[in-house]
């Protein structure tokens, strides 16, 4: 299988360090009326080592300003490493998701590395 990912540029949902109890982004960025187009992925910014797990939590919302509810969590292994650019986990937007979507990150301060997690195209 072909090694293909369709990135969405400038739309980082999370780009920053694990090393920190919580990984944070005020991002919110627009997903509306994608039908289920969209996955949200994690890749490594240089070498990143986890020896806590790191739970990444998906929000969606209706409006920029206004609440946000969970949608998902992308659940990362304690004991793992990855090397720069390499795809960490992925996950589908679902066809129902609201408007607007944010991400917070819960890591461990012994994490080491850096993590972007953004939205990617599927190919259909």
């Amino acid at each position: 299988m072909l090694n293909n990912i369709l990135k969405v540029y400038d739309e980082d949902l999370i780009n920053g360090s694990l090393a920190a109890a919580t990984v944070s982004s005020d991002k919110v960025v627009a997903v509306g009326e994608t039908q289920g187009a969209l996955c949200v992925n994690v890749f490594a910014k240089g070498a990143v080592s986890t020896t806590a797990a790191v739970t990444i939590t998906l929000k969606h919302g209706d409006s920029e300003t206004g609440s946000f509810a969970e949608l998902s969590t992308i659940s990362i292994a304690a004991s793992k490493t990855f090397k720069d650019g390499e795809l960490i986990a992925t996950t589908t937007l679902p066809s129902n998701v609201k408007a607007y979507v944010m991400a917070t990150a819960t890591s461990a301060t012994s994490n080491s590395g850096s993590i972007r997690v953004t939205l990617g195209y599927l190919a259909r």
